[in-house]
């Protein structure tokens, strides 16, 4: 159903209504910058990702910044806040955190009125600059639509992107040859020096991350979002977050507390954000704490190696429900070739300590055809999630089990996927054994987790495959990509070593 620009800004003044924390500046002299996540409003503002941008932005001197969300093919693109057209902004600046959300973009893009490709684009059109954790990972399937990539954290970068538009020019062609100096930065047909070397903030302390803007209308609306760490050293061989957001870096305690005891003046539940939240070294008494002030505490993933008494404890009094674990395969075997060696004992006892304390949820994390992954794998992940379920006792227990997908910069950024049909007898043999009252199964989409695999591992030939599917469907794509002449296992099958890699020209 069609969306006028007039039922579009009724619905964003609705939400404006609902928001706490909106930040309102003049604009006179600085910036207009154009946030703009590919995805709905309920998703973005879940991210923190955009709020970080949304602080950063607005407490810059030189700029302001208002907030653009999709709102499906062929809508509308005005600002949420002011409804203003996001080709009247100096730069928009894109969030890009998961794959299919790619599809969005030249649809944003068209209905904007802006040229898809940044080709085609003169002085009388906004930057197009992109970031995010896809862009630092392989961002050439969407350099043809963007004149800028930001390789690394917003915090590093985009000081520097803001002082450079400023200071640099009107014309298109001034301002990207500036940006082309600025380290961390990729700008097609002006950048020279290869490799682009991702940037990272050192201290955290230095700049804050938490909830900005708090409202209802998000997946976590009654939470107050703290990011705790960023980062992860546990080195697993599948995971693109301790290469991507490398190195580990941990927020001081008393810093935690402080922005904790504020975000308790808006909402009573506060979220600590993290690859693995209880990695930190003061995570007991950051949620001891938390509670002292009369808040609930919920955590991301916790680690099962050694897993804290205390900090169960701790989190059941703060008014947590449940926990999440990753045991991400079956067996001992599996587990160790994957950079994951958890002993069964250790699982178990993990669970056991997370009966114990009272906890009433478990959900467990894992992933099939991994490396390596035989039938005799799947049976042993069954049989270990019967194993959780008698040691947790009379609770539920719920996992979610998605396919491998290979991703950029990892030990696995080569191995092949496996084909669909058997990742859905996989799956589909998992959820035929354990599917009960008590357990709870979700699984991922093979067919589309192979298509993020695609995007994560392509290259700008897929530009033209993107841009044109009007409505994402799995038939669209295929058909799309064999009016392209690709052939799809070109990106699922083993890379032979020596061959170039796609995202070669970023160093981390």
């Amino acid at each position: 159903m069609a969306v006028t620009k007039a039922s579009l800004r009724e619905k964003y003044r609705r939400i404006l209504s609902r928001e706490t924390g909106v930040i309102k500046k003049d604009p006179g002299g600085r910036l207009p910058v154009a946030i703009v996540y590919p995805n709905s409003y309920r998703i973005g503002m879940s991210n923190l990702g955009v709020h970080q941008l949304y602080r950063l932005l607005n407490t810059d001197p030189g700029s302001m910044a208002e907030r653009f969300f999709y709102e499906g093919a062929n809508q509308p693109v005005i600002s949420l806040e002011s409804f203003a057209p996001l080709a009247e902004f100096g730069l928009a600046a894109f969030s890009v955190s998961y794959e299919l959300d790619y599809f969005h973009i030249p649809q944003i893009l068209r209905s904007a009125g802006i040229p898809v490709y940044s080709v085609d684009r003169d002085d009388g059109v906004p930057l197009m600059i992109a970031g995010g954790a896809c862009i630092m990972a392989n961002p050439a399937p969407l350099i043809p639509f963007f004149d800028c990539l930001a390789i690394g954290e917003a915090e590093v970068l985009l000081p520097q992107i803001i002082k450079t538009v400023r200071e640099s020019g009107r014309s298109r062609c001034e301002q990207l040859k500036a940006l082309a100096e600025v380290p961390g930065l990729l700008v097609p047909g002006y950048s020279a020096s290869m490799p682009v070397k991702r940037l990272y903030l050192n201290d955290l302390d230095s700049q804050p991350c938490h909830t900005v803007v708090v409202t209802p209308d998000t997946e976590f609306g009654h939470m107050f979002m703290l990011e705790v760490e960023r980062g992860c050293a546990r080195g697993c061989n599948f995971c693109l977050v301790n290469k991507v957001f490398s190195p580990l870096r941990f927020r001081r305690l008393e810093n935690l507390l402080q922005t904790a005891r504020e975000g308790l003046r808006q909402r009573t539940h506060i979220a600590l954000v993290g690859p693995i939240a209880s990695a930190h070294p003061k995570v007991e008494e950051l949620v001891a704490g938390i509670r002292a002030m009369g808040g609930q505490v919920s955590t991301s993933s916790l680690a099962v190696k050694l897993l804290s008494s205390r900090l169960l404890n701790e989190l059941a009094l703060a008014g947590a429900n449940s926990v999440t674990l990753a045991p991400e395969a079956g067996t001992e075997k599996l587990r160790r070739s994957i950079g994951k060696p958890l002993a069964e004992a250790e699982i178990l006892e993990s669970v056991a300590k997370v009966s114990e304390a009272g906890l009433n949820g478990l959900k467990l994390y894992f992933m099939v055809g991994l490396p390596g992954e035989q039938q005799e794998d799947i049976i042993a992940l069954k049989e270990l999630v019967l194993q959780c379920l008698k040691e947790f006792g009379r609770r539920s227990v719920s996992i979610n089990i998605a396919p491998f997908v290979p991703k950029p910069f990892t030990c696995f950024e080569r191995e092949s996927m496996l084909p669909a049909g058997m990742l859905e007898e996989r799956l589909g043999y998992l959820k035929s054994e354990l599917s009960t009252a008590r357990i709870k199964v979700k699984t991922e989409s093979p067919a589309w987790s192979r298509v993020q695999a695609v995007l994560s591992r392509g290259d700008d030939k897929l530009a033209p495959v993107i841009a044109s599917l009007e409505k994402p469907t799995l038939t669209g794509w295929r058909r799309a990509l064999e009016s392209a002449g690709i052939d799809e296992q070109d990106y699922l099958g083993h890379i032979p070593e020596g061959r170039k890699l796609p995202w070669g020209f970023i160093s981390l």
